[in-house]
């Protein structure tokens, strides 16, 4: 049945094609139903006018002055095709108003119809003088290729209807010209029940076969380019790996074509269909050349010419078309050619491809003839093969070429597995003798490398206790970063720091209380509480820089920076404070404490190359120390720079300017506590 129809569809159009019927409202055309079951083309001469006026979608305007044009064929009077010269480009905002006159006959009376609309440019539909339907949007120049759900109406009665198209053609500007495309607008009115019924189930097919084409023929393509990437020599799995691609692509953009609505896309999808030809003539000659060519120069040549085609694309399309057309008719009669002569010279692979390649081109010579026979009406192509024929020869068509080469890879891939079978059998044997022979070489070896291993194992084991003690040492001493640049360079450089918090704390009355309780016990107890101080510096991420007498160094926010360095830093010390309020309880002779802490910039590194430290310097670090001086036994005196950085975090209290040793006055404040959330 759908071959019925798309039949006589392309009767219609030939007739569209050579008969011109001027329509006029005298003369309106009758609409059967017989006619529009397949879709009635409106393809008589009907009035045509380059203007715009709201008036002329009315059914009883007068349009006698008007001319007569077939305003869906290449033959209209002046405005399709057309090329302006530059000083007329004005005119390809020009937009035209067709007028139509049909009846229909009583059998479509209140029958749902709608009008099938093919075009290149924006158009707004009327009947009766009632707009019902459009198409992009003249006002805005949006162009749009097809209505794919058409507006659906009905007539209730068998008079005179006029249908009114304005119309503003899709113009294309190149090389100073503007081209229209030959076939500006196409109209049919077609029964709605059959329409949506047969397009729905075309569509619903032909999405099903195209993609269905698409995805088999790009995972072969897929398939074989992984082949050639893992063994490149192969240069004919790239050659079928493009040849599947350039099909899928082709496919694609078949659909791609049949779903396409704005014709600004068409240019491209245009190009991309050619190279996609170019790219399935040249695979295909690479392929069979590769295979069965004697010499390198033809296909050289034939790559040069396909390149030279697709450069010739950008200078003008219709003839690198037209090249591409005999380039292609020259690839398969060399391809036909060459795979017949290594069919003569009995080479096994060409059986194997050529039968499927030699398929392929008669069923292509026999489908031609029997459509030149059906056009004869010598025979009738669906009464004698079925309904479905045509397509299954075309599915038949198109997989016979890849899967006789896909059976040729797979039977050259067996062959080559084959040989290297056999010659893995002779290396295995070969090799057997040669292991027995090794075999005693090999155990006196081992005997020697056991004992060398076991030295050897020994030795590391050492050099790694060693190793791992003078690391430990080291990072004892300075800043992993530091001690790792020091390891790997020889030196570390001093590096400037611009935002950190330094720390510094001091026992009151250190030395009346030393010489109370003693050297020994004094020792031991400074001991304890800077092993305590270095645990909680090492849970708030703080760098112990070092101890002076009984004073305590220590920053944070290097040499990894550190954006709550401040906070961090008050943390500690209130840590450090506690820690003391608790010793006190247990221990009578803990000393008391004071802390100071300013934030800002200093330098930080090593100075000198023998008995080297990690030091600090700079105006930061003494005013740390004027903080720690000016503070109070048990309490925490920082600055106003540090305050800054906490005051939102931390409670503290303010003390007013005290008078600082080189400093002059200064903002101090008092730690308090957390500040509650």
């Amino acid at each position: 049945m759908k071959k019925n129809i798309l039949f006589a569809f392309l009767v219609l159009m030939v007739v569209q094609t050579f008969c011109f019927a001027q329509n006029s409202l005298e003369k309106p055309r009758i609409f059967t139903e017989n006619e529009i079951i397949i879709g009635a083309p409106i393809n008589e001469s009907s009035k045509i006018f380059a203007g715009d006026n709201p008036a002329f979608a009315l059914p009883e305007f007068d349009d006698s002055s008007w001319k007569h044009a077939n305003f869906n064929s290449k033959k209209i009077y002046s405005w399709n095709p057309i090329k302006l010269s530059p000083e007329n480009a004005s005119k390809k905002d020009q937009v035209y108003w067709v007028r139509y006159y049909f009846k229909i006959d009583s059998t479509l009376l209140n029958q749902p119809l709608c009008l099938n609309i093919t075009q290149l440019g924006s158009s707004e539909i009327y009947l009766n003088g009632k707009k019902i339907e459009s198409i992009g949007n003249i006002k805005l120049k949006e162009f749009k290729m097809k209505n794919k759900i058409p507006e659906l109406f009905s007539l209730d009665k068998t008079d005179v209807n006029v249908l009114a198209i304005r119309f503003l053609p899709f113009v294309v500007v190149k090389k100073k010209t503007v081209n229209l495309s030959p076939v500006a607008i196409s109209i049919e009115l077609v029964s709605a029940h059959n329409f949506i019924k047969d397009k729905v189930s075309l569509w619903k097919d032909f999405n099903f076969y195209t993609m269905l084409i698409c995805g088999i023929f790009g995972a072969l393509g897929f398939i074989h380019l992984l082949l050639f990437l893992f063994y490149r020599k192969a240069i004919y799995n790239l050659y079928f790996s493009t040849y599947n691609i350039s099909i899928s692509l082709m496919s694609y953009l078949t659909l791609l074509f049949s779903e396409m609505t704005d014709p600004l896309n068409l240019d491209t999808y245009t190009f991309a269909s050619f190279l996609a030809v170019m790219l399935f003539g040249t695979s295909l000659t690479g392929f069979i050349n590769t295979l069965f060519g004697r010499t390198k120069k033809r296909l050289k040549v034939m790559l040069i010419i396909s390149a030279s085609i697709v450069l010739l694309y950008y200078f003008s399309a219709t003839t690198a078309a037209s090249f591409a057309f005999f380039y292609i008719a020259f690839v398969a009669f060399e391809s036909f050619y060459l795979i017949i002569r290594a069919m003569i010279r009995r080479e096994k692979s060409a059986f194997i491809v050529g039968g499927g390649v030699l398929v392929f081109f008669l069923f292509i010579v026999m489908v031609i003839i029997f459509m030149l026979l059906n056009k004869l009406n010598t025979i009738d192509i669906n009464n004698f093969f079925g309904d479905d024929f045509i397509t299954y020869v075309f599915i038949f068509i198109f997989i016979s070429f890849p899967i006789s080469i896909s059976a040729y890879l797979g039977w050259q891939f067996a062959s080559t597995n084959l040989s290297l079978v056999k010659q893995l059998d002779e290396v295995n044997r070969l090799s057997d003798i040669n292991l027995k022979q090794e075999q005693e070489k090999q155990q006196i070896l081992q005997d020697q490398n056991d004992l060398l291993e076991k030295q050897v194992d020994e030795r590391t084991f050492e050099l790694q206790k060693e190793k791992q003690k003078t690391e430990n040492l080291l990072l004892n001493i300075l800043p992993h970063e530091v001690a790792e640049e020091l390891k790997e360079n020889g030196s570390s450089e001093a590096k400037y720091y611009d935002e950190v918090s330094v720390l510094f704390t001091d026992f009151v009355n250190f030395t009346q209380s030393s010489e109370k309780m003693g050297a020994e016990k004094m020792l031991v107890e400074l001991n304890e509480c800077f092993t305590a101080f270095d645990m909680i510096m090492e849970k708030h991420g703080l760098e112990k820089i070092k101890t002076i007498g009984d004073a305590y160094l220590a920053v944070c926010g290097l040499p990894i920076k550190n954006e709550n360095h401040a906070y961090q830093t008050t943390l500690v010390a209130l840590d450090i404070i506690e820690f003391i309020e608790e010793r006190k309880k247990t221990n009578p002779d803990v000393l008391d404490i004071r802390i100071g802490i300013n934030s800002g910039s200093l330098i930080a590194g090593i100075v000198g190359v023998k008995k080297f430290a990690y030091d600090i310097w700079g105006d930061t670090v003494n005013t740390a120390a004027r903080m720690e001086q000016n503070s109070e036994k048990g309490k925490i005196n920082i600055s106003e720079s540090t305050y800054q950085l906490i005051k939102e975090k931390i409670n503290c209290e303010y003390r007013g300017k005290i008078h600082t040793k080189g400093k002059g006055d200064m903002d101090m404040y008092f730690v308090n506590h957390l500040a509650k959330s």
